[in-house]
């Protein structure tokens, strides 16, 4: 016998009293279907996860960097230089975008002669909050990227793990029903096998639901963080025009 599959096994039955590949092999097959679905889909969800959690890692220690940076630098030509180096952050991306309308925006119309002052004020400051928006929108979406397939593991694994669990249990009654015998030994078996299905289910849908909920609220809170430096740039701007 090959060690690892054997290892594998007494682990199983170890830890849990139960010989899950065991359990395995002796499931109909609708049920192996739906358990092999949710191994997969268990291990999608890890790979998203360790992935997320890198980015969402460097983009919240790259933003605490330029939050500092932003708010003890009055120099914004200066905040934007240094800022160049912090590309896992969104907000520092943001920033960047704002300023850059700004300065592009201002330099065109002197270019043309015009001067910014009055209406033409507010009208620059409406161009760089729709450009910081639009930016934001951007870094949002990639890092929300894939979190749909955490959301929906943790809504549907269960319902699927039940589905084989029904399964299983109507396949085991109707072997009761063609062979007559009802007794404990033989029920309690093929309850058990059917329950593995429910088991695999919950375990790919927990990690899946705490780290939804986790990278849900890191995206709340660098949103939050990107409205405050919108609000405090344009209005820096605003004084600095008026």
């Amino acid at each position: 016998m090959h060690p690892i599959p054997f290892l594998t096994e007494a682990f199983a039955t170890a830890t849990t009293g139960i010989s899950i590949v065991e359990v395995v092999r002796n499931s109909s097959l609708v049920v192996n279907c739906v358990l092999g679905f949710l191994v997969l889909l268990s291990v999608l969800c890890w790979g998203v996860i360790i992935f997320k959690f890198i980015q969402h890692r460097k983009a919240v220690i790259a933003t605490e960097q330029f939050i500092d940076l932003f708010w003890k630098n009055s120099d914004f030509q200066e905040v934007y230089r240094k800022s160049e180096k912090m590309q896992d952050s969104p907000i520092a991306t943001v920033f960047r975008s704002g300023y850059t309308e700004f300065f592009e925006t201002k330099r065109s119309w002197e270019a043309k002669g015009i001067h910014v002052i009055g209406s033409k004020v507010d009208e620059l400051v409406a161009n760089i909050e729709r450009a910081m928006k639009r930016e934001s929108q951007t870094r949002n979406q990639l890092l929300e990227n894939s979190l749909t397939l955490l959301a929906t593991t943790a809504s549907a694994a269960p319902f699927i793990g039940l589905f084989g669990t029904v399964w299983g249990i109507m396949d085991a009654f109707h072997v009761i029903g063609k062979t007559g015998n009802a007794t404990l030994g033989t029920i309690a078996p093929a309850i058990s096998e059917a329950l593995i299905a429910t088991a695999f289910g919950l375990a790919a849908a927990i990690p899946a639901a705490i780290f939804y909920n986790y990278f849900t609220s890191n995206l709340q809170k660098l949103e939050g963080e990107a409205a405050n430096i919108t609000s405090d740039f344009l209005n820096s701007i605003k004084r600095s025009l008026v």
